[in-house]
């Protein structure tokens, strides 16, 4: 029998996910509604795990893809377009994917994410540089879809560019990231998602509210695993990073507006 091999990085489920041979079991406690979703959108989109029921425990079995985990400081530049124009094509592949008739199949047992209540095409939710397995430095396939949910195109790419970009307060980034171009970087996204201009005028508008919500939305999924995991978080800094990055682009909202206007 295979050993149960501690899957490290992950947030909201961070020391709960492990792999087991060609697969990855994910907590008996995960909304039954995440493993529908996945269901839905594997039919259509190449880049999602497949699913294979529950494990005795009755953990979430998921396959395991091969491959590398993105990280957001690269080598160099053009190794760094190249992942970044790869990261826009796939979630433009899902979300063209999913348009339409999964998008009404997963909406009916999951609610969205995304205030506006517009229902365009299933968003992974947190496409951030953990969540992408690459190969041969393309983007192949997401994962941890545990806040997907239908919305807007924009909001899920509002995410990758908070993420990816990064377009997230000074005080929480590393030395290497404050060497990034963050709008260089935002455009390549956009390039790769060949998105029209009022997608990415969109997209940069939402960037405060998408920061908002999701931290509201994780603040709530971590008091649920109960106080002393919530407590340990907040000792190790969670809460203050999320309010840090809340004010930084509250307060940069019209200014990053400006900018991308006259870039």
């Amino acid at each position: 029998m295979d050993n149960e091999i501690p899957i490290s990085g992950g947030r909201l489920n961070r020391g709960r996910l492990v792999r087991v041979g060609d697969f990855v079991l994910r907590p008996a406690d995960e909304d039954a509604d995440v493993e529908h979703a996945i269901i839905e959108v594997g039919k259509v989109f190449r880049g999602v795990p497949k699913t294979f029921g529950r494990d005795s425990s009755g953990r979430l079995k998921l396959e395991w893809i091969e491959g590398e985990s993105g990280e957001l400081v690269d080598e160099d530049a053009v190794k760094s377009k190249t992942r970044l124009l790869s990261v826009g094509a796939l979630l433009r592949d899902l979300h063209d994917s999913t348009e339409g008739a999964v998008t009404e199949r997963v909406s009916i047992f999951r609610g969205s994410l995304d205030p506006s209540g517009i229902q365009e095409v299933v968003c992974h939710g947190d496409a951030g540089p953990g969540n992408f397995i690459f190969r041969d430095g393309t983007a192949f396939a997401l994962i941890d879809w545990e806040m997907t949910s239908p919305g807007r195109r924009s909001w899920d790419l509002a995410t990758a560019l908070r993420y990816w970009a990064p377009f997230r307060n000074p005080a929480n980034q590393k030395p290497a990231e404050l060497l990034l171009d963050p709008w260089q970087r935002a455009e390549w996204i956009l390039d790769g998602y060949s998105a029209s201009d009022n997608l990415r005028l969109e997209t940069v508008r939402l960037l405060p509210l998408n920061q908002k919500v999701q931290a509201e939305y994780v603040i709530g999924r971590i008091k649920a695993r109960g106080a002393e995991v919530y407590e340990e978080w907040v000792d190790k800094g969670g809460i203050r990073r999320l309010d840090l990055d809340d004010a930084w682009l509250g307060g940069e909202s019209e200014k990053l507006l400006q900018a991308w206007r006259f870039k």
